[in-house]
Order: structure tokens, then C-alpha cells, then sequence
């Protein structure tokens, strides 16, 4: 069908009409219905237009969703390494104070131990019977000192202990709940469909598909109107044209909406037509009957590719759905921001809280370890002077036993003095005595005189005898203490019993002394003076034992309440040891 009415000689059909010269008005009239009828499909190029149209808004559309979710995103991106790195600084934080808190509780429990081994050593280590009242019943060292301090203290570290971990697990649920929020932030992220960048989107191409449709549509919709006209024409120039029609309107065989008056004129109007030739009007129906036979295709045309507008919508507005929900999903992701960035001054407060409680509970719980480790050290030194006072007893024992010895040895010798003395007087009586007056001299039948030691000045009363099992636990404990401080044993000042040189002092002057007292006559009083002198210098030696050990014994005292007898001594200003000394007068018989 030639679009402007002009004859196209070239196409088959054309030369099938070569010859038409004339067509019934019936045949006439019914191309006129059907142009008519073919010019309802100006629909289809209505409908096209909305295609394009809508295919317009769409690439719009599609253009600014994309743009604006690709820039969501990029701002998206950037802010969740923003809080991966907020993320890295808490939980060094919270790393940092799980070490302290592991190392802190760590500490604690060796303290705590260590502690309990001396209170368990304390429970098991009896005291001495012999320190004690005879009536009494056998008690430990634990019971005679006060245990609510470590059991306050205990307490209070418990108490510390749980506002630690209540500050931790707070800490640690505001942790949990940032990554939460985080991890939803990224599957997000993730899940949102990647938006397809403007150079790769299909609506370009399709809207260009579209728009080639909808210009040979229009194209096609002109030329089924200039078939229209040129029926109209034909009908027109047709004699007895306005009354066939007006005939088969009258029979109803125009389709609704076509009249008469709207396609064929009256008659008075046909008057002022311009008449044609016979060779135009056969011209114009040789057209006319080739466009007929080529209208139905052209219908099917319009049909087909409003058909195939109509197909590639649906990938457009596919398209266009794809976008959106980027889009949505993207802001929806870009809304939990906003929230986790309007949460985010709420988990650094909490990391600042946290790493400020635990400063301070880190703190506490050093100076309750300490207190602990004082604790310790205190009973410790509690159990290392006990273990000193067993071994200052054995010493006093010893040099108190030390010193009868002496005076028993001198009295042995003053007496086997005094014995020889009598019997010199004995001898001398029975040669003088019948030739010198007994009144002469009283003292001259009188006895030799008798003497005895005694006890002087007593310094805190006997001291008791401790089993051999005792003493030789507190030595062995003491040399432990001793050798893991790298002392010498023997460097103690408290547990001398006695150096080499007073031993070797002793060992000669007693041989000496012996000898001595075993003399006659004027060699008592040197005898005498030598047994005194002996005391003496044992004397001296305690007393230099004692006020160290008093002296040293003021950085652990033991409790009064331990050995009473002890604590009297220790309390006067210059403990003492007892005095022995020997009578200035013979005792008379």
C-alpha cells in the first residue's frame, strides 16, 4: 500500500490492476466501510504512545533510582569501615581488660592460696603443752589468733570481684548488641541487589525498539488514512455515490459511527467538486484496488507490533522493579545506619564506662591481693616467731640447765671443801682441845659452815623442757626460711645455744676450776669467785639472746595468750634471765 495514494507500478499486485478501468459503487462502497473499519486501529498507536511514554518515565526513573542507590551505598561502605574500625578499638578494650581481669583473678588466687597453705599449716601446727596450762586441752596456732579479717577481706573481694564481672558482662552485651547491629548492617548490604550502571541497562536499546514500532505505526495509521480518503474520493466522484451509500446506511450496512453526512457530501454539495479525467479517476481506482487488497496485512501489522511493544514493556518495568527494590533495600539498609550511628555514642559510653570501672575495681582487687599477701606475711612471721619462741625456749632451757650444772659441779667441790675443812677442825680440836679453854674462842668447837646456792632474782620463773620432736620441727622450719633467703643458720643471732670459743671458754676454766676447788685452805675463796664468774658469763649470754630475740620479736609478736609466762618476761623493758647467786655468809645449821 503506497502511503500518499499514488500508484506504485512496481509491486505485483499493482500489475494485477493494470487494466481496471471501473469498479461497481457496491465494490466502492464496502472499501469505503472497510478503511473505515481499519481506521479504528488508531487505538493500537494510542496504546503505543503510552508505551513509549511509560518506557520514557521508566528510563527516567531508572536513571535516578540507580544513581541515587549507587551513592547510598558508596556512603554506606565507607561508614561500615568507619565502624569496623570503632569495632577493632572496643574490642581492644575488652581484650585488653579480659587479660587484666584473667592475670588480676590469677593473682588473686595464688595469694589466696598461698595464704590458705599458712592458715592450713597454722591449723595443724599444735602448740607446744609444755608453753601451756597443764589443765588445758592441746590447741593450734590458728586458735589463738582472729580469722573475720581474712574472712572480711574475702568478702570484699568477692564483692569487687562481682562488680567486675557485672561490669564486664554489661560491657560484653553491649558488645553483642553493636555486633548484632552490625552484622545485619553488612547482610543487608549484602542481600540488596547490585543496581546495573546506566551503560549496561537494557531500557536504552529497548526504548529504541519501542520508538522505531511506534514511528512505523504511525506511518502505517497515515497510510490506512489516505486509503480512507481515497475511497471517500472514488465514492464521490462516482455517479450515484451519496445515494448507494445513503441506501446501504438506511440497511444498516455501515458499521457504528460511520454516517453519510460524514463521508460522502449532498448532492448540492457534490456540485462544486472539481471534476477528473477519465484517465485520473482510472489512475486513482488502479490505486485504490491494489491498497484494498493490501489493507488486512497492514491491520495485522499494526496488530503485531503493538503485540511486540506490549513484550518488551514487561522487561522494562522488570527492570524498573529491579531498581526500585535496590533502592528500597538500600535505604532500607541506610535507615539501620541512622540507627546504629544514633546508637553508636551509647557503645563507646559503654566502653569508656567499662574500661573506667575496671581501672578502678583493677585497683581494688591489686590492693586486696596485697592486703591478702600481707595477710601472709604476717602470719607467716606469726608461724616463724612461734617456731623462734620453741627454739628461745629450748636455748634458756639449755643455758638455765647449763648454768645448775656449773653451780652443781662448785657446790660439789665446796662441799668435798667443807668435809676436808671439818676434818681439819676435828684433828685440830683433839690436839688443841684439852689444853685451850673452849671459852677462849666460841668459834672454836663450832662446825664448818655450810653452804648452798640459790636463786636471786628470777626472771619469768622456770623455763619448761619441749619435747625433742618440737624443737626439731621449728629448727627445720626455721633453716627452710633461713635457706630460701640465703641466710646462714648459724648467722642467727637468736638460736645461738653457744659459740665454739664459749665452749672452749667453759671446757678449760671448768677443767681449771676443778682443780682449783679440789685445793685446800686459802684456794676457797678463788674457788668461789670462779664458779661466780662462771655464771656470770653464762648469764650474760642469755641475757644478750633474749634481748634480741625481745628486740626482733616486736615485728611479728605472738599473742600474750600463746605462752604466758613468756609474754611477762618479753613485756618488761630488760627481760632477764634468772640470777644465781652464791651467799656473801655461811648459812648456819
Amino acid at each position: 500500500m503506497s502511503y500518499d495514494g499514488s500508484v506504485a507500478s512496481s509491486s505485483p499486485v499493482n500489475s494485477e490492476h493494470e487494466e481496471v478501468t471501473d469498479i461497481p459503487i457496491a465494490t466502492l462502497i464496502q472499501h469505503l466501510v472497510d478503511a473505515k473499519k481499519a481506521l479504528s486501529s488508531i487505538g493500537t498507536l494510542w496504546r503505543a504512545n503510552e508505551i513509549v511514554s511509560a518506557a520514557q518515565s521508566a528510563l527516567g526513573e531508572s536513571v535516578i533510582l540507580t544513581a541515587r542507590t549507587g551513592f547510598l551505598r558508596t556512603g554506606i561502605s565507607q561508614q561500615v569501615r568507619l565502624l569496623e574500625k570503632v569495632r577493632s578499638g572496643i574490642q581492644v578494650v575488652y581484650d585488653d581488660g579480659q587479660t587484666d581481669f584473667e592475670n588480676v583473678i590469677q593473682n588473686l588466687d595464688d595469694a589466696n592460696n598461698r595464704l590458705k597453705t599458712t592458715m592450713d599449716t597454722l591449723r595443724t601446727t599444735m602448740v607446744a603443752s609444755a608453753l601451756r596450762p597443764a589443765d588445758e586441752k592441746p590447741r593450734s596456732l590458728l586458735d589463738f589468733i582472729d580469722e573475720s579479717d581474712i574472712e572480711a577481706t574475702r568478702s570484699a573481694l568477692k564483692n569487687t570481684i562481682d562488680v567486675a564481672q557485672s561490669a564486664r558482662s554489661s560491657f560484653a552485651s553491649s558488645v553483642r548488641s553493636f555486633d548484632d547491629s552490625r552484622q545485619a548492617l553488612k547482610s543487608a548490604i549484602s542481600s540488596a541487589p547490585t543496581p546495573i550502571p546506566p551503560q549496561s541497562s537494557p531500557i536504552p536499546p529497548l526504548l529504541h525498539d519501542l520508538r522505531n514500532h511506534a514511528a512505523e505505526m504511525a506511518l502505517l495509521l497515515e497510510s490506512l488514512t489516505s486509503h480512507f480518503d481515497l475511497c471517500a474520493k472514488a465514492v464521490k466522484h462516482t455517479e450515484g455515490g451519496f445515494l448507494a451509500l445513503k441506501a446501504a446506511a438506511s440497511n444498516n450496512q455501515l458499521p457504528a459511527g460511520v454516517t453519510v453526512s460524514g463521508v460522502i457530501p449532498s448532492p448540492a454539495a457534490s456540485s462544486h467538486l472539481t471534476p477528473i479525467s477519465p484517465e485520473e479517476r482510472a489512475a486513482m481506482l488502479r490505486v485504490l484496488a491494489a491498497d484494498a487488497t493490501e489493507l488486512p496485512a497492514v491491520v495485522q501489522d499494526l496488530d503485531l507490533r503493538l503485540q511486540e511493544m506490549e513484550a518488551i514493556l514487561p522487561h522494562i518495568s522488570h527492570h524498573v522493579s529491579a531498581a526500585r527494590s535496590a533502592y528500597s533495600a538500600t535505604t532500607a539498609a541506610f535507615t539501620m545506619l541512622e540507627r546504629l550511628a544514633a546508637a553508636l555514642p551509647a557503645y563507646i559510653a559503654a566502653s569508656t564506662s567499662f574500661s573506667s570501672a575496671w581501672h578502678d575495681a583493677k585497683t581494688l582487687l591489686n590492693e586486696q591481693a596485697e592486703e591478702l599477701a600481707n595477710m601472709r606475711t604476717f602470719y607467716e612471721g606469726y608461724l616463724a616467731s612461734y617456731d623462734g619462741l620453741v627454739l628461745e625456749v629450748a636455748r634458756r632451757h639449755g643455758a638455765e640447765r647449763k648454768m645448775k650444772n656449773v653451780l652443781a659441779k662448785a657446790m660439789e667441790q665446796v662441799e668435798r671443801l667443807r668435809e676436808a675443812d671439818t676434818a681439819e677442825r676435828n684433828a685440830f680440836r683433839r690436839e688443841v682441845g684439852p689444853f685451850v679453854p673452849s671459852d677462849l674462842w666460841e668459834g672454836l668447837v663450832g662446825d664448818a659452815p655450810r653452804w648452798e646456792v640459790g636463786v636471786f632474782e628470777e626472771g619469768g620463773g622456770s623455763t619448761p623442757a619441749l619435747e625433742r620432736v618440737i624443737v626439731e620441727g621449728s629448727l627445720g622450719r626455721e633453716r627452710e626460711r633461713r635457706g630460701k633467703k640465703g641466710d646462714r643458720y648459724e648467722s642467727n643471732p637468736y638460736y645461738k645455744f653457744a659459740s665454739s670459743e664459749i665452749k672452749k671458754f667453759f671446757a678449760v676454766r671448768l677443767q681449771q676450776g676443778t682443780s682449783t676447788i679440789l685445793g685446800r685452805g686459802p684456794r676457797l675463796r678463788p674457788s668461789k669467785v670462779l664458779a661466780q664468774r662462771q655464771c656470770n658469763k653464762l648469764l650474760s649470754s642469755d641475757r644478750s639472746a633474749r634481748w634480741e630475740r625481745s628486740q626482733a620479736s616486736t615485728i611479728h609478736p605472738l599473742p600474750p595468750a600463746l605462752f604466758p609466762a613468756h609474754a611477762r618476761m618479753e613485756s618488761s623493758a630488760n627481760p632477764r634471765a634468772p640470777t644465781f647467786r652464791l651467799p656473801i655468809s655461811p648459812i648456819k645449821e
